[in-house]
């Protein structure tokens, strides 16, 4: 009996340990993570973004904002977004026809 209830406690150990870090992999994901047009405005928004930048397909930058909400004046192009959310790059492509 007690090697079953040594075996058990191990297994129900593991399982905790892996429940944690699914949910810790929860809280880090870039679900509210919104690109958005106005006009000829991009607009990005996140709860948990430090920064975000637009460059041109040269790989110039255009220009760089900080904090959770960003905005872009662009003209017609094809443009490359990267904004830093919880401690991860995303990248998106922009297009503006």
């Amino acid at each position: 009996m007690r090697k079953y209830l040594m075996k058990v406690s191990y297994l129900m150990t593991i399982c905790f340990v892996m429940a944690g870090f699914t949910f810790a992999d929860a809280t880090k994901s870039n679900d509210n993570f919104t690109v958005r047009f106005r006009e000829n405005t991009l607009v990005v928004t996140a709860a948990r973004m430090e920064e975000a930048r637009i460059y041109s397909l040269q790989g110039k930058l255009i220009a760089k904002e900080r904090g959770n909400f960003a905005e872009f004046e662009l003209e017609k192009g094809t443009y490359r977004l990267y904004a830093k959310v919880n401690g991860e790059t995303v990248s998106r492509r922009i297009e503006l026809r």
